[in-house]
């Protein structure tokens, strides 16, 4: 269940980033290049994301090409970022409560995608969670340190290619605390490369 207890989420966050440091930092690499090219930086980073969630749950190591080796994610992740990015920014136009409302809302919708629900399914179901829970506090202090690594990594792009990955390993946590440490089904790699 998620919790307000950050440090403990943050401690194993960072030891989780610290064993897999190669292929997170790699693949966050990859995902501020995407980002800058425009077109393949969501796909990049929901690829991302469903790499560590994987890892996380089986204890494998985060491979850094899995970034861009799952072509049936790029929907998807744009799908994520149109459905998701266009309501925020809205929200956040009209007096900034609203887009944090909705980022709350919809906390943990790219983790729900990238454990493979469709777009529309990923928001509700985002939604039903938030909703079910009591404590919105414990989402708003999550989501503050999630924009706080995105503040620094702004501040300094440099440091985007650490604030990455770590975000995406914090999400990730906040996503297994809440739902549980449920196996997902791995994507089919037979026609992927290896």
């Amino acid at each position: 269940m998620m919790d307000d207890q950050i440090d403990q989420r943050a401690k194993r966050a960072w030891e989780f980033f610290q064993s897999n440091a190669g292929g997170l930092l790699l693949g966050g690499l990859l995902v501020v290049v995407g980002g800058a090219l425009v077109i393949p930086g969501p796909w990049f980073a929901l690829n991302l994301l469903q790499e560590t969630l994987e890892c996380a749950r089986t204890g494998r190591t985060v491979r850094w090409q899995a970034t861009y080796d799952r072509p049936g994610n790029f929907a998807r992740s744009w799908g994520l970022a149109l459905a998701m990015g266009i309501p925020i920014l809205i929200g956040y136009a009209l007096l900034i409560i609203p887009g944090v409302l909705l980022s709350l809302y919809w906390f943990h919708a790219p983790m729900l995608a990238a454990d493979g629900r469709k777009v529309s399914d990923a928001l509700e179901q985002s939604g039903r969670l938030f909703r079910q829970r009591h404590d919105w506090v414990a989402y708003l202090l999550n989501w503050l340190v999630i924009v706080l690594l995105a503040s620094v990594g702004g501040v300094t792009a440099v440091l985007l290619v650490l604030t990455v990955p770590f975000a995406l390993v914090y999400l990730v946590l906040c996503y297994t605390d809440e739902t549980g440490p449920v196996r997902i089904e791995a994507p089919d790699r037979a026609r992927l490369p290896a």
